[in-house]
């Protein structure tokens, strides 16, 4: 079950205080039991709050305020308000919209008004205040590396450009102007040519200063290809060339940074080749993956589209470049396209925290469909509204909008769409033939499951109001009564194997829960539950995603713990293998932060691995990760070293917020496990109805796409609230408790 989440949005601070949890003011911070655990990078986040009145910086953004008693009020910027209704609070550092809802803190004031993440928000306050942030060390050779590869790709842009305006870019020119491009969003777009022949930019670069060096640059990038004898031979060829540009900070901040480029053929020139007749080129092609392109994190047409995306908070993804340029060009700039064959489920995440509304566009053939519905299920578990419009099959969104009366003919398919939940239960009843009150009970039988599976389930994971929605959804398309289809659902939880629970399920099934390991690749993955049946164990020796268990033979038999080692008092105790000991060891020397918080959940002083529990002591001791010259120990020095090896290598491929993300989204993580370990034994046992609703909005908000700790004391709040820290066994009771770090 994957919680991806890869660029965030701040924790909202009065979703928070509405169920009790209390963020802590600088002041409050003072006056804490440990004022000394705070680290640099905590430190920075309150300096720079307490630097920012959250009532200047909002008047700051041209916001008349009138004071009220205690409390500011005025027009609210985030929906057209005109009586004020938003409330802004100095004291508590927040603001609330008693009409649309919005709310937070300083933080996330500014990221929704100016459409920043959290660091870029923390970025333009500490600038707003002429503080200095403690920023991360970084190694100088892969920043170098960076900017070089960046500066390669501008110059490539340049020189595809100049190829545009040449002679030999008649007829690509011609082919733009035939196809109705202005010539502002052909320098908007900054789109160029590649001339024919397979040494043109080749012969370019042979000319710089460094040639060996810049065309071994070049291939690394995708600009070129290795040919023979070590040789090298360009990769677009007789191609209009569309960059690929993501929002860039500092000096690009206007241009926007070029990380990758796609090439549509334009078939001016045959190309010639020996020997057997070469196959008719692809239409289009792209850059492969690179140090500094990732598809999946980055969208076409986002960073031209920027301002207008910011203040509608929508998108509409299409298909293809042309479509978003053309839209643009007709007053459409939420137009964005995935880049990829497909939208992944990492690109779902983005866009989630990105806006509020998606409308699908997309062809009207099987193909078209197909896709559209696979998109539906990767928004499903997100909190986005999304719409489907379905073109007629044939119709490219480009040549539409062109056409005599295309802008208000677009405008009037976008206002056909139906919701993405409709779709999808259409789509999946159409996969299996499924006829209201026609079809045999077995197509019947196989399209309630899958209705289950990839419907409601995800819908579950996002409360009982948006499930029953489902529910009657999936009740209007198939002619079945809405008892029945939760009945059959609850039956489908209870059947299912735990450790395949749907990454949405969002804590649906009770039994043993831990974290799941992170990849080397840096995925990051969420929680899941374990199975006792042999197959899923073998699965889970298989690929490393689950925790084996011993298990006894018999279908489905599960087990828990806790309770099988016999001791009650250890009955929130997750079991910790090594491997999620070194996940864990990693997300603390990422962010030692969080050392807290997590060890307080999974002791070190359990932890199986003598190595990993001595790090993890010493963490504690020294209050943060130790230097290695500290460590007297030779396998905790050797773990150490490992660890921010690996970590240096991952951040060398990484995206810098998503770095910055992964460790509270971890820590997320590991508290969904352990408050759905807790609703269980609460249900089981009787317990308070108010304690399980409270845990349920808990667990709502910590898997919302838009949550994001802003910093590790909300965490220790939500351990506190519910008691989740384990209780030691009586042999051990004179041993101090992990959340005790007072000398």
């Amino acid at each position: 079950m994957a919680l991806l989440l890869a660029i965030g949005v701040n924790l909202r601070s009065v979703a928070l205080s509405q169920m009790g949890i209390h963020l802590l003011t600088a002041e409050e911070s003072k006056r804490s039991e440990r004022p000394d655990l705070s680290l640099s990078q905590n430190d920075d986040r309150e300096k720079i709050r307490d630097a920012n009145p959250i009532e200047e910086v909002i008047r700051g953004e041209g916001i008349d305020l009138q004071q009220r008693g205690r409390v500011f009020k005025g027009l609210c910027p985030f929906h057209a308000d005109k009586n004020p209704s938003m409330d802004v609070d100095p004291d508590r550092g927040t603001f609330r919209c008693w009409a649309c809802n919005e709310g937070g803190d300083v933080f996330s004031f500014v990221q929704k008004r100016l459409g920043l993440d959290f660091p870029g928000a923390l970025e333009f306050l500490a600038e707003r205040a002429g503080i200095e942030i403690q920023r991360r060390k970084v190694d100088p050779a892969v920043k170098e590396q960076r900017n070089l590869d960046l500066e390669m790709l501008d110059w490539a842009a340049g020189w595809f450009t100049r190829q545009l305006e040449s002679p030999a870019g008649k007829l690509a020119r011609d082919y733009l102007k035939k196809r109705g491009f202005h010539s502002g969003m052909i320098r908007k777009f900054r789109i160029g040519f590649a001339p024919p022949g397979f040494s043109s930019l080749t012969d370019a670069l042979k000319a710089s200063s460094q040639p060996d060096s810049a065309m071994k640059r070049a291939f690394d990038l995708g600009l070129l290809k290795e040919g023979r004898e070590g040789t090298w031979y360009d990769t677009f060829r007789d191609r209009i060339i569309f960059p690929i540009i993501r929002p860039g900070r500092g000096s690009t901040r206007e241009c926007g940074e070029v990380v990758a480029f796609g090439g549509r053929h334009l078939g001016s020139v045959a190309e010639v080749s020996q020997g057997p007749a070469r196959p008719a080129p692809p239409k289009y092609i792209n850059s492969p993956e690179t140090r500094v392109y990732s598809k999946s994190k980055i969208l076409y047409g986002y960073h031209q589209g920027l301002d207008q995306i910011r203040r509608a908070r929508s998108l509409i993804l299409s298909e293809g470049y042309t479509d978003v340029i053309m839209a643009h060009q007709m007053g459409f700039g939420t137009s964005v396209a995935v880049l990829g064959t497909a939208l992944t489920e990492q690109g779902a995440q983005l866009i989630a925290r990105k806006v509020d509304r998606v409308d699908l566009l997309f062809d009207g053939d099987s193909a078209g469909k197909k896709a559209a519905a696979r998109c539906c299920e990767l928004f499903l578990g997100t909190e986005l509204q999304v719409r489907v419009v379905i073109l007629e099959s044939g119709i490219d969104p480009c040549d539409l909008l062109i056409s005599e009366g295309g802008k208000e003919a677009f405008e009037g398919v976008l206002a056909s769409g139906i919701s993405s939940l409709e779709f999808l239960i259409a789509s999946i009843l159409q996969e299996h033939g499924f006829q209201a009150g026609e079809s045999s009970p077995q197509i019947a039988s196989k399209a309630r499951r899958d209705l289950s599976k990839r419907v409601l389930q995800p819908l579950a994971g996002l409360g009982q109001i948006v499930l029953d929605e489902g529910v009657r959804q999936v009740a209007l398309q198939t002619g079945w009564t809405e008892p029945s289809i939760h009945l059959d659902y609850q039956g489908d939880l209870q059947r299912r194997p735990r450790g395949r629970q749907n990454r949405h399920s969002g804590g649906q099934q009770s039994g043993f829960v831990a974290p799941k390991s992170i990849s080397d690749s840096h995925r990051r993955d969420g929680v899941t539950t374990i199975s006792a049946d042999a197959e899923s164990v073998e699965e889970s020796f298989q690929d490393m995603e689950r925790v084996g268990q011993p298990f006894q033979e018999g279908p489905d038999q599960e087990f828990d713990v806790a309770l099988e080692q016999g001791s009650a008092a250890d009955e929130f105790q997750p079991e910790v293998i090594p491997e999620e000991e070194y996940v864990m060891l990693k997300m603390v020397i990422r962010d030692s932060g969080y050392f807290r918080p997590l060890f307080r959940v999974f002791p070190p002083e359990r932890w199986r691995a003598p190595v990993h529990r001595g790090l993890a002591l010493m963490v504690i001791e020294n209050r943060g990760v130790p230097e290695v010259g500290a460590l007297t120990d030779v396998d905790q020095k050797s773990l150490l070293l490992d660890i921010q090896a690996r970590i240096a290598g991952e951040d060398r491929w990484q995206d810098v917020d998503e770095r910055n993300l992964m460790v509270p989204q971890y820590m997320a993580e590991i508290l969904v496990a352990e408050l759905e370990r807790k609703r269980t034994h609460l249900i089981q046992n009787s317990g308070s109805r108010e304690v399980v609703q409270s845990i349920n909005d808990h667990i709502q908000l910590l898997t919302s796409s838009k949550f994001l700790f802003d910093n590790s004391s909300q965490a220790d709040e939500i351990i506190n609230r519910f008691e989740l820290e384990p209780k030691w066994s009586s042999s051990n009771q004179e041993k101090r408790r992990v959340g005790d770090y007072s000398p």
